[in-house]
Formats: structure tokens, C-alpha cells, sequence
């Protein structure tokens, strides 16, 4: 029994490669925009900072002209000579927010700082400066500003959840408990901040006090399936692990939002093909996937040759199990940008669910003509090919996955499988070794480069005495059945056939233990190999 026939039964999780392609979500990425020095330098007229305008030249027709009448209507304010403070800072908070919209954060930024300068005690711009602060990664600006804004309007509950959620992330978990506890005096039912407890409760392993909180953050907001992920954490710490595992069962990914209601308006101020993105992109993150495809077909309608709002169209018909329609979303796309990698690997993807695997390769070779260093799509293509019997070639992209990153350890498992297929046992053994060497730790590798020592067809490539305790160490690490009869083999292959027997009855117990009938059954039928009185080495080819 070859390599790959035995790995079937031992490592059934092997074979499950198709099921563990995983599905590439492009992101939504609104462009950034170049940005040049102002035109104008009329702000300096009232002894403002000078505001750079974005270049609009190559945005769709409905936001270059929004972004151009922005510029000119803010323009005409700063040069408006009886314009008072107020609203000057008005016209520039205004404009902040639409830049702001657009993630057009330099001249956001700009306008806001401005429009604080004229107007100091108005909450709103010290907290959308905090906002593309936190965004920017820039923490103690934006701590500093969500304070500055705090104490000019104490009442706005998302300062504080934003403040509480900064300290949760830098581990001020003094601090991070009282923001939310300020909010919490205010709404006792507010979702987030009863998970930002939770979440401080968890992380100090208050096991007990975190599931109250999660428990009731769950209650308050039952959408926010991700909130079952907390709470499986929480009650595994507290010894309840049935709870633990119905909780995991229902973990999702959509999480609580903090109502903002400043911050929240700032998509509406979008126009045009941009609007229906960033609409179907919230839709398809609460997983609200009719929402998201009607947005994201309003989107196409306002922008035929919108590349993203295809590509996000067909992500969200797949999740709507509408594949063929996804097929057409992403032959679009192919057809406007015949070179867009994302495309490729989701319509391959796609393909390759249909069992259309001629097709997938095509689409991946493609790919990998303007990527060659796409290890992902790489890898993909292999499979791809293995699943099309052109086993040959599957190989060869396999060892160049390995060569370009030997850390990627199923391409080494895949690649030695399909060696010892060939019955190139030496280059699999090989290979193998410089796996395991590089790293050790990795049990799949241990228990396969151990399974060839005990087995190898190629009987003087055998090993029984590096086989052993290579497998004894995975087993010991790992406890499975199936690695535990590879010690059975290493102790046959020794000789030691009684030993050998020994184990294997002992690996019976534990699989039907395991409720793993065919691998007990598999167990069974070798264990007569070792019960003979000849020689039990396992046989060769």
C-alpha cells in the first residue's frame, strides 16, 4: 500500500482539500485620491491654515462634480468678507464631512482643524478629527481629541464607547471601565458597552462576570452573532463547556456597532456609484445579502464599468448560492480588466465548486501569468490539477510552492504524496526530512515522515529506529488514533511484533472510543499482521 492510499485512512482530513479553498472576499477600498498644493490660498485671508484640494480629475462625472462644487462653495465662504465665525466654521465642517465620506482625509482633516479654530467650543470637529485619528492609527491624538470633545458635550454617548474601546485595545483596562461604565450610567442597555465589559471581564478571567455581560449584550443586540464567540470563551473558562460548545456553534462575524449618529451620517453625504458601495458593503458584513446585491446592482447601474461594484456584486451572489450569476459578475469584470486577479481566483473558485475543473485552471494559469508570485493561486492551481488526474503537473506546482515558501506545509504533504505515487520514495523521504527539520512542531509532517520510514515500499529506505521516536513524539502531542498506529508500524517494522500488537489493540480502543468505525475497522485488519509469527513488517511494493 502505497503512501497516499494509507493516508486516506490514517489522515482523512487530507483529502478534504477541496473543501478548504477559501472563498477570497475582496475588500471594498473607496480609491484614495491624489492630492496637490491649493489653487487658492484664501483661507490665509482670515489667518486660517490653507486647505489642499484633491485632484477630482479621474473620479466618475457625479463625484467630480459634488467634490469640484465643495471646493468652489467653500472657496466662496472663506473669501466672503462679513462671513461671521460660525458660519464659516459651518461651510468648513461641512465640507470636512463630505471629504471625510470619501476618505479624502488630508483635506478632511484640514477642514475640520479649521472649522475648530473658529468655532472652539463645538463638539463635532475635535471628534471627527478623533475619528480619522483612531482611523489613522494615530491612538494618543485621538485619545487627546475624544477627550477635548467629551468635555464639550459630556451627553454624546460614543465618545466615551470610542474612548472605552482605544483603552480595551491598549490594555488601559483602568480606563476602559470607566468609559464604559459612563455609558452604562446613562444607558443601562447599551449593547457595546456591556460587551466592552464582557470583554475586560474576560480578558481579567472574571469568567462568571463576563458571561452576565455578554449574556446581556446578546439579549440587547441578538444580531451580533460574534458575541457568541465571547461568550463560548467566557464559559469554557467557567467549566461549562456544553454552553461553550452550543455558543461556538453560533459564533458568526457580525459584530455590535456603536451608534454614532455624527459619524453614521457621513455615507449619505456620498453621491453616485460610491453611495451603493458603501451601503452594499455594510449590507454584506451583517450579512444582509439582499440588501447588499440591490445595492451593489445600484451601484452598477449608476457605473457600468465599475470594476469593484461587479467584483462585490458576484462575492455577494455566491454567499447567495446564485453561482452562475456570480460567473457573469466575474466575466465582467475580466472582460473591463482582463489582468484583475481577484476576479480570477473567485471565478476559479466558483468553477471549481461546479466540478468545472478544466475551467478553474484556466482561470488560475491566467492569473499566475501577471502573478507568478501569488503563492495562494499557486497552490490553488495545484489542487486544481490534482482534482483533473494531471497528477504530473499538480507535482510541479506543488514543489514550486514549497521551494518559493517551505513553510506552507500542506503543499510538502501534497508534493511527497504524490512522489511516493511515483515512486520517487527517496525525493518524498527527502523532502520530508527538510519539513520536518525546518519545522518540527508541525505533527503532520512528523507522522508522515515517520509513517514512510516504518513502510517505505522501497525496503532500504526503511528506518524503523528514526521512525519510532518521531512517532511516540507526534503522538504524545497530538493523542489520535491514527498517529498512535504509526508507532504500531515503527515497532513492526523493528520486529518488535508483540509490541506492535500491543499498540494496535490499545489504538482499536481509543478510535471505537473516538466513534471512528472505519478506522477501527482498518486498525483490525492490520493488527493480524502483527499477530502472525512470521516476520510483521509491512509489506512492500
Amino acid at each position: 500500500m502505497v503512501l497516499s492510499d494509507l493516508l486516506r485512512q490514517i489522515w482523512p482530513q487530507q483529502n478534504n482539500w477541496r473543501l478548504a479553498i477559501p472563498l477570497l472576499i475582496c475588500a471594498l477600498i473607496l480609491l484614495g485620491v491624489p492630492l496637490h498644493k491649493a489653487q487658492a490660498q484664501s483661507a490665509q485671508a482670515r489667518g486660517l491654515p490653507p486647505i489642499h484640494w484633491p485632484d477630482v480629475s479621474k473620479l466618475e462625472p457625479d463625484v467630480r462634480d459634488q467634490l469640484t462644487e465643495v471646493e468652489k462653495s467653500l472657496t466662496a465662504a472663506i473669501n466672503k468678507p462679513d462671513s461671521t465665525d460660525a458660519a464659516l466654521a459651518e461651510s468648513l465642517g461641512k465640507a470636512g464631512k463630505i471629504y471625510h465620506a470619501y476618505s479624502l482625509t488630508l483635506p478632511a482633516r484640514e477642514c475640520y482643524l479649521n472649522a475648530a479654530l473658529l468655532a472652539p467650543k463645538d463638539f463635532r470637529w475635535p471628534y471627527l478629527l478623533a475619528k480619522i485619528d483612531q482611523q489613522d492609527g494615530r491612538t494618543d491624538d485621538a485619545i487627546r481629541r475624544f477627550l477635548e470633545a467629551s468635555a464639550l458635550n459630556p451627553e454624546y454617548v460614543a465618545v466615551e464607547l470610542n474612548l472605552g474601546n482605544i483603552y480595551l485595545e491598549t490594555n488601559v483596562p483602568a480606563k476602559a471601565e470607566a468609559s464604559f461604565k459612563k455609558v452604562l450610567a446613562r444607558e443601562p442597555g447599551n449593547a457595546a458597552a456591556l460587551y466592552g465589559m464582557g470583554q475586560l471581564a474576560l480578558s481579567q478571567r472574571n469568567y462568571s462576570e463576563a458571561v452576565n455581560y455578554f449574556e446581556k449584550a446578546l439579549q440587547q443586540a441578538p444580531g451580533a452573532n460574534r458575541i457568541h464567540y465571547s461568550l463560548a470563551l467566557a464559559y469554557r473558562g467557567a467549566g461549562d463547556v456544553t454552553k461553550a460548545e452550543a455558543h461556538l456553534a453560533q459564533r458568526g462575524t457580525v459584530g455590535i456597532r456603536v451608534t454614532d449618529p455624527l459619524f453614521d451620517q457621513l455615507p449619505d453625504l456620498i453621491e453616485g456609484e460610491r453611495l451603493h458601495l458603501v451601503r452594499g458593503r455594510a449590507a454584506l458584513e451583517a450579512k444582509r445579502l439582499e440588501d447588499a446585491a440591490a445595492e451593489f446592482r445600484k451601484a452598477v447601474a449608476a457605473k457600468p464599468d465599475s470594476v469593484t461594484a461587479h467584483l462585490n456584486l458576484g462575492i455577494t451572489l455566491v454567499q447567495m448560492n446564485d453561482p452562475n450569476a456570480a460567473i457573469t459578475e466575474f466575466r465582467t469584470v475580466l472582460r473591463l480588466h482582463p489582468e484583475n486577479s481577484t476576479a480570477h481566483f473567485n471565478l476559479a473558485i466558483v468553477l471549481a465548486t461546479q466540478n468545472e475543473h478544466r475551467a478553474a485552471i484556466e482561470e488560475l494559469q491566467a492569473l499566475l501569468k501577471t502573478n507568478p508570485e501569488d503563492l495562494s493561486a499557486r497552490l490553488f492551481l495545484a489542487k486544481e490539477l490534482l482534482n483533473a488526474e494531471r497528477e504530473n503537473e499538480a507535482l510541479a506546482e506543488f514543489l514550486r510552492v514549497v521551494e518559493a515558501d517551505p513553510d506552507i506545509e500542506e503543499a510538502a504533504l501534497q508534493a511527497a504524496t504524490l512522489l511516493s505515487r511515483a515512486k520517487q520514495y527517496a525525493n518524498a523521504l527527502n523532502l520530508l526530512e527538510k519539513s520536518h527539520a525546518r519545522n518540527p512542531q508541525k505533527t503532520d509532517t512528523g507522522a508522515t515522515l515517520a509513517y514512510l520510514l516504518a513502510t517505505s515500499p522501497q525496503k532500504d529506505l526503511r528506518a524503523g529506529a528514526r521512525a519510532l521516536p518521531l512517532a511516540q513524539e507526534v503522538y504524545q502531542t497530538t493523542g489520535l488514533p491514527q498517529h498512535g498506529a504509526i508507532i504500531a508500524l515503527a515497532l513492526a517494522e523493528l520486529g518488535r511484533c508483540a509490541e506492535a500488537a500491543e499498540w494496535q489493540r490499545k489504538m482499536i480502543g481509543l478510535a471505537e472510543q473516538k466513534q471512528q468505525a472505519d478506522l477501527a475497522a482498518k486498525l483490525r485488519s492490520d493488527l493480524k499482521n502483527y499477530e502472525t509469527k512470521g516476520p510483521c513488517r509491512a509489506a512492500g511494493q
